[in-house]
């Protein structure tokens, strides 16, 4: 359809129905308005509480968009001559594209493929091995560089590898569909409605919108026909809202509210019902949900594991940089070989780190991520296996996450709140054969009567309705109404039935049906509405309004979404046609109640995370208290935070709002002490949330927490949070700042996620406190042995093959079984445990090594000379008793039980580590290999010696074991 671009607008402005509604003018609850919170206060305001670094951002965004939204239809474009209300010319729209750029949704980024790579080559402990690696091949120890890079390539390799191919999966989550709009264009100075690419639509363009359209960019109404947005991925209300055009222009005092504003429609949200026409504000880069994307560029914070990380790398850099120069100095001054004592100096700086730790933790994670994948996630981030296992806070969004993001009847409710069917078959029938556009609510009640099991309906469609008339919805009536009868005769009884928000419903009634005067199964045993005996009754007065409306009120407090139900008997006649003069007289039926219900598995996931040990899950959503009141309260999460009774706890005070949020961050103390009280935050910006999660993550003395949403309100959020976690159904925004989507609407993956993430970390543990406590030991004895032998104890080329034997062996470990009570609370790095861990069981291990010496010295040989022949032999003995006694303690430093009866390794732990200590008995005895090692067989004898050293020394460290832990109540 064409028509003259000066004329378009005359002829496509609003219908002189509508008019601006003053929220003032509104004080019931009902299910049109913006949620229920009664004290009026709108998710975002101006400006939110949020950092001084968001601000700027944000306040830029609100001003453009305010400029343009608190005027009338015509100003706006009086602002920007350039725009008309017919439309932009082709020329006009191609100068605009060439200024802002391409419309390019924030999903469809390149993939960093560069930065995978250096977060997997940035490793603290990758660092120090190269810094070895270094300093060997500086000394001319080709044999130790080599082998430390490749420990370093293969960590880097598979954490890259596995990386990027969940960020490829991730990326396959976005459609790649081409998104179209329709957009009025001025084409031969006539106007055309017209479809174009998105990434095409400019600023200053008219677009059309009906039901199921996407506004391309933050957008201001020019024109509405019933038109309602649902826009929960930026404030979390599940109910569509209400989008009506400014007509005048806003007072001085009007504050103005970027997330909850009448003529505003913000870039990703969708209509839900009716159409109409916007003017394009902003687009790309400029839109406020790109404001949320570019925040996510940001450097992310330090998580709680790479924090642990970070420590306990530089308590290995710090205890090797100590104890190499004494080592140098004590081996120097004994042999006087300087040089000699460099070399065993560089050695023992290796024999002290855990050169495997990078390839451990890696396979830990890649084993992990594996094994998560076959519970339908995609980990894009290793690290957040580790952190889920850390996790003692989880922060959730409340629609789509805990909630199944549906509109669903709850009850239906006679006016005094008691329940009965009436009231929903009546709204049924005026829900199945209205003509409109079926909104989310229509659908919940067609779908709520024709899906009853029990037969209470009986035939719901009764195959005799018949309807003569309609007035459609409008969103400033807010009322829905039809004529229908049981018969096509076109004279005879007829039942005009209306529906709609409740006040408005209210103010049309005369009377309210009075059901104690009939049967109260009535309803449920009656064949057709139209066998309800409707009997006179009295006036509804001004008291009887009141205990309606309070009726309303507390259902609301419930957290419930209300829609109410009127009806009248009619009289149909020839060409009769229905008008909104039509809806009166009518008498009060009742309310239909509505609500999200909770995802299938919300509350046993909620226990089974109990059970872990992690805190009472917070809801942070932008709804209202009420509602996400309701999801608490059915979860069990208010009692569990009080840890009373539910009849004891006072909600109220375990609820903060945004605007409280607002005033609270003038006092970081109360603030905090808020933040730490509460279980729910509702009615938060997406920075109000940020700044949530930031306390949450500093209170308690620093703790992991993670952050479960799907909308771009919660963004910023999940990237912040030690562990982000998304839904393959929400937004790309949100899947782009996560670390873990799940790919089903299963909150039980998340519980498993945390049992498989403290797996990861304690097999890690107790690779890095073994190989530590061993290392130490074996720097100990290596002291004793300078101090008092005249060689050295064992070569440095013998003291690294020791040691990749040994780390070889913990290859396995990823594959080891944990006690089930080291997975029953939160786990993390801990330095300060993995010190007390090598300096108390350390030492153990020089006992028996001082005993080796002696049966060289003493018993066996007399080697107390540097020029012995048989300095090889004693140093294969030290060899074998080192590698053996290290291996077979693998199976008593894993657990703190007595092994083999009371906690039993893995079969691959049991393999790995037996074939390994085969593999150290054969060297010496291996031509070529012993030699290049300089080793000699030992005499039989000394195996004797051998076993009972074995045997000793388990029995020292499993009484060690238990005194550690009656003294540290820790053991991994």
């Amino acid at each position: 359809m064409r028509f003259p671009c000066d004329a378009i607008f005359t002829l496509r402005l609003v219908p002189t129905r509508f008019r601006a509604v003053s929220k003032s003018e509104k004080h019931g609850p009902d299910i049109s308005s913006r949620g229920s919170d009664e004290s009026g206060l709108g998710p975002s305001t101006a400006k939110p509480a949020a950092p001084d670094d968001h601000e700027t951002r944000e306040d830029e965004l609100t001003a453009r968009l305010a400029r343009f939204a608190q005027v009338p239809v015509p100003a706006i474009f009086q602002l920007e001559t350039a725009w008309i209300p017919g439309g932009l010319s082709e020329e006009a729209a191609s100068e605009a594209l060439k200024k802002h750029g391409p419309n390019i949704p924030v999903s469809e980024r390149p993939l960093a493929a560069l930065s995978v790579l250096w977060t997997a080559i940035w490793n603290p402990f990758n660092v120090l091995l190269t810094i070895l690696a270094c300093v060997s091949i500086a000394t001319q120890d080709v044999a130790t560089f080599v082998v430390m890079i490749a420990m370093v390539v293969a960590s880097t390799g598979l954490r890259y590898w596995q990386e990027m191919k969940s960020m490829v999966q991730a990326l396959k989550l976005v459609k790649s569909i081409v998104t179209r709009v329709r957009v009025v264009r001025c084409v031969n100075s006539h106007s055309e409605e017209i479809e174009i690419d998105q990434r095409h639509v400019v600023p200053g363009d008219v677009i059309t919108v009906a039901s199921g359209d996407v506004f391309p960019g933050d957008c201001v109404l020019i024109s509405s026909e019933s038109l309602t947005v649902t826009q929960a991925s930026l404030t979390g209300e599940l109910m569509p809202i209400d989008k009506n055009i400014r007509l005048t222009t806003a007072a001085d005092s009007e504050t103005f509210h970027l997330l909850n504003n009448e003529n505003i429609c913000l870039a990703g949200t969708s209509v839900s019902a009716g159409n109409g026409r916007a003017v394009v504000i902003s687009t790309g880069k400029d839109t406020y949900m790109a404001a949320i994307a570019q925040e996510l560029n940001k450097k992310r914070p330090e998580n709680a594991i790479q924090m642990g990380i970070r420590k306990v790398s530089y308590v290995l850099m710090g205890f090797m940089l100590v104890m190499a120069p004494i080592v140098f100095i004590v081996q120097g001054a004994v042999s006087h070989d300087w040089k000699g004592a460099v070399m065993f100096a560089i050695a023992i700086a290796v024999g002290i780190t855990p050169e495997m730790l990078p390839m451990i933790v890696t396979s830990n994670l890649a084993l992990s991520a594996v094994r998560i994948a076959r519970q339908h996630v995609i980990v894009k981030r290793f690290d957040a296996i580790q952190n889920l296992g850390a996790v003692s806070v989880l922060c959730s969004d409340k629609t789509g996450t805990l909630t199944a993001d549906l509109v669903r009847v709850s009850k239906s409710v006679t006016s005094t709140g008691e329940l009965s069917d009436l009231p929903v078959r009546m709204a049924f029938i005026n829900s199945l054969l209205q003509t409109g556009s079926r909104s989310p609510i229509d659908r919940a009640i067609v779908d709520y009567v024709c899906e009853d099991e029990k037969g209470s309906f009986g035939d719901p469609r009764q195959g005799e309705l018949h309807k003569h008339g309609e007035v459609p919805f409008d969103s400033t009536r807010r009322l829905l109404s039809i004529l229908v009868s049981r018969s096509s005769a076109v004279e005879g009884e007829a039942l005009f039935v209306t529906k709609g928000a409740v006040e408005e419903v209210l103010e049309r009634c005369v009377s309210a049906y009075e059901y104690h005067n009939h049967n109260p199964s009535e309803s449920a045993q009656s064949s057709s509405v139209f066998d309800i005996r409707f009997d006179p009754s009295s006036s509804l007065t001004e008291a009887g309004r009141l205990l309606i409306l309070d009726s309303a009120k507390r259902l609301n407090e419930d957290g419930l979404r209300l829609i109410a139900v009127a009806c009248r008997k009619a009289s149909l006649k020839v060409g009769i046609t229905i008008t909104t003069d039509d809806e009166e007289d009518l008498i009060f039926m009742g309310f239909v109640a509505f609500l999200d219900p909770l995802k299938p598995d919300a509350a046993e996931a909620i226990k089974d995370l109990t059970k872990l040990r992690v805190q009472v899950v917070r809801i942070l959503t932008g709804d209202a208290p009420a509602v996400a009141a309701k999801v608490a309260r059915d979860l069990g999460l208010f009692e569990a935070a009080a840890d009373i009774p539910s009849n004891l706890v006072d909600e109220a005070d375990l609820i903060v709002t945004g605007p409280q949020l607002a005033e609270l961050m003038k006092d970081r103390d109360a603030l905090a002490a808020a933040i730490e009280r509460a279980v729910i935050f509702a009615k938060l910006s997406p920075y109000q949330k940020l700044e949530v999660v930031k306390a949450l993550r500093a209170g308690g003395g620093g703790r992991a927490v993670a952050f479960l949403g799907d909308g771009v309100n919660d963004a910023l959020a999940i990237r912040c949070a030690d562990v982000g976690i998304s839904v393959d159904s929400g937004t790309e925004i949100a899947k782009e700042a996560a670390d873990v989507i799940l790919l089903e609407k299963s909150l039980g993956v998340v519980a498993r996620g945390v049992v498989e993430g403290r797996i990861t970390l304690l097999n890690t543990v107790k690779y890095i406190k073994m190989a530590c406590s061993s290392n130490f030991g074996n720097v100990f004895s290596v002291l004793v042995a300078s101090a008092w032998l005249p060689y050295q104890p064992m070569l440095p080329l013998q003291l690294l093959v020791q040691n990749l034997l040994y780390d070889f062996s913990q290859a396995s470990i990823p594959w080891d079984n944990v006690d089930p009570e080291y997975l029953e609370a939160p786990r993390t790095w801990s330095a300060k445990s993995i010190i007390r861990f090598m300096i108390f069981l350390g030492p153990f291990s020089s006992p028996f090594d001082i005993t080796t010496f002696c049966i060289n010295w003493f018993v066996l040989y007399g080697i107390r000379t540097l020029d012995s022949p048989l300095v090889p032999r004693a140093q294969t003995n030290w060899f074998l008793e080192g590698s053996l006694t290290q291996l077979f303690i693998i199976q008593f430093l894993r657990t703190g039980k007595i092994p083999f009866i009371q906690s039993r390794a893995s079969l691959p732990v049991v393999v790995v580590t037996f074939g390994v200590a085969c593999i150290a008995m054969a060297i010496p005895y291996i031509p070529k290999v012993n030699s290049a090692l300089q080793m000699m067989p030992p005499e039989p004898m000394f195996y004797t010696y051998l076993v009972g050293i074995i045997a000793a020394y388990a029995a020292v460290i499993h009484i060690v074991k238990a005194l550690y832990q009656k003294a540290f109540k820790e053991w991994l």
